[in-house]
């Protein structure tokens, strides 16, 4: 099942000074990198305000629990389950016969 993964940065927990702000930020994407050549990410972005963004995944609960927990607590994250289309049509059609 597919999990969408949304996330805020949490700017309380951010250095106000820029090349050390800089020089985390950089530590985390390369942190995204890895979660996504693991296979533990499929996809992730990032809104151009630089706070808010989301990810797919593909993992089970307790994989996506162990990647989230490396960014707490400078990020929020949101975690829902979410269903691809041919999910929906035999949902639906399974549905439709039980009626």
């Amino acid at each position: 099942m597919i999990k969408l993964v949304t996330w805020e940065m949490d700017r309380t927990h951010t250095s106000t000074d820029p090349a050390e702000r800089m020089k985390h930020t950089l530590m985390m994407c390369e942190m995204v990198k890895k979660n996504i050549a693991s296979g533990t990410l499929q996809m992730w972005g990032i809104n151009p305000g630089a706070h808010t963004g989301f990810g797919i995944s593909g993992a089970d609960e307790k994989e996506i629990l162990g990647m989230v927990a490396q960014y707490v607590p400078y990020v929020k994250f949101k975690v829902e389950h979410m269903l691809d289309v041919d999910e929906v049509i035999a949902t639906l059609k399974s549905a439709e016969q039980q009626t």
